[in-house]
């Protein structure tokens, strides 16, 4: 992903620390999708996200200057994570394109079952984020689509992956990631969340792979 897509807007903030400010934001974030998603952006007001995340108002307005920066928050925080976790466990480092992008697709199903409320919210409502912060999610969103794409091509240059299209298929693995939330008021008559995992991601390898996959890479 190019620096120019990952680059964070900066939201004012009084607060040295980084690594507290990520924290806590993370946790305004997390409080405020379940209220969005019950209630709708418009009718929740900034006491119920001050109950809800656990913070005063005055601690909230700390690190956010406005409720439409609650909205960002949520939005930045779900890519935010996931590329920490990815730098985190090394799967940036990984060579072996197949490898690669089990454990990526592996990493962010354990993401989007953690924060399903965050994903929804995703779906339904960005089109309510204010144009500046609307244009840089969907610059987070392309950087996400062609990490995928990179690998998938990877994947082709050395024989191991048959695709025609990198691009279209990198957009269909992220819909695929996000079926649980959208879906699982279905899928979950049927499968476990570590079964539906494991069938997305051979679903994914099965019809990409030269050679199968299933049962090889658990």
């Amino acid at each position: 992903m190019s620096e120019r897509v990952l680059r964070e807007k900066k939201i004012g903030t009084q607060i040295k620390d980084s690594e507290l400010v990520q924290k806590k934001r993370l946790q305004i974030a997390m409080g405020a999708s379940k209220l969005f998603i019950k209630r709708g952006y418009y009718e929740t007001g900034i006491r119920e996200i001050s109950k809800a995340t656990g913070l005063t108002i005055g601690n909230l307005y700390d690190y956010i200057k406005k409720k439409e920066d609650i909205l960002y928050l949520v939005f930045d925080a779900f890519y935010t994570i996931w590329l920490n976790k990815l730098e985190e466990e090394g799967v940036l480092e990984i060579d072996d394109p197949v490898r690669q992008l089990r454990d990526s697709i592996q990493k962010m199903l354990e993401l989007v079952n953690d924060h399903k409320d965050m994903v929804l919210l995703m779906y339904t409502e960005s089109k309510i984020l204010p144009k500046e912060f609307l244009k840089i999610f969907l610059q987070k969103e392309s950087g996400f689509i062609e990490y995928f794409e990179k690998i998938l091509r990877k994947g082709v240059e050395r024989g191991v992956f048959r695709i025609k299209d990198p691009f279209f298929l990198a957009n269909i693995i992220a819909y695929l990631l996000s079926v649980e939330p959208l879906r699982g008021w279905n899928l979950r008559k049927k499968y476990r969340i570590a079964e539906l995992n494991e069938l997305i991601i051979e679903f994914i390898l099965d019809n990409i792979c030269v050679h199968p996959v299933s049962g090889r890479l658990k």
